[in-house]
């Protein structure tokens, strides 16, 4: 399911430096391809769901901070 991909993805970005490493490299115009082809099959909206859902669960500041944080970091590489 696309939105599990996109929480999967927040999670695993969060944590993994050298997959933000190769995020960087994505071309704009093949940015959701590259994604879907590393295991990542979602889009935009399904990003922005996933990020509603995950922040509604946060059980601390910190971590909806972080949450936003990836959040708005992914809209500026998408952007």
């Amino acid at each position: 399911m696309a939105i599990n991909d996109a929480m999967k993805f927040i999670r695993t970005t969060q944590k993994d430096k050298e997959l933000r490493q190769t995020i960087y490299k994505i071309e704009p115009e093949r940015f959701f391809p590259e994604l879907a082809e590393l295991g990542y099959n979602f889009t935009m909206y399904e990003f922005e769901e996933s990020v509603n859902m995950m922040h509604v669960k946060c059980q601390s500041k910190e971590e909806a901070d972080q949450l936003m944080q990836t959040s708005m970091w992914f809209k500026m590489i998408v952007s």
